[in-house]
C-alpha cells in the first residue's frame, strides 16, 4: 500500500459524504483510476453505483440507445409470441369442440 493509498483512504469518509475540497475529490478520483486495491475496497464499502457516478463516463450514448432498441425489440417479440400461442390454442380448442359436437 502506497502513501497515496493511505492518503485516499483517510480522505476517503470526506469523499463519499460531497465534503472534500475540489483538490481532494480530484486527488481520490484520479487514484481510484489508477489503484485497483482501493477501487476493489470502494466496491466494497461502497454500492456499486456510486463508483459509476464517481468515475469517468467510459460508455457511449448509442450503445445504450441500441441496447435499449434491442430490449424493445424482444420484448415486443415475447409478445407476439404470446399471442400467436393464446391465439393457436384458442384455435385448436374451438377446433376440438367443433369436431365433437358433430
Amino acid at each position: 500500500m502506497s502513501w497515496k493509498c493511505d492518503i485516499v483512504t483517510d480522505l476517503a469518509p470526506l469523499y463519499f459524504d460531497k465534503e472534500a475540497s475540489k483538490a481532494s475529490r480530484r486527488l481520490v478520483k484520479e487514484h481510484l483510476r489508477e489503484c485497483p486495491e482501493c477501487r476493489a475496497n470502494y466496491r466494497k464499502y461502497h454500492p456499486a453505483q456510486n463508483l459509476a457516478s464517481e468515475l469517468p463516463f467510459s460508455g457511449n450514448v448509442e450503445n445504450f440507445a441500441m441496447l435499449a432498441k434491442k430490449m424493445r425489440n424482444r420484448r415486443l417479440l415475447l409478445w407476439v409470441g404470446f399471442l400467436s400461442y393464446v391465439s393457436a390454442t384458442m384455435g385448436a380448442l374451438a377446433l376440438h369442440y367443433m369436431h365433437k359436437n358433430r
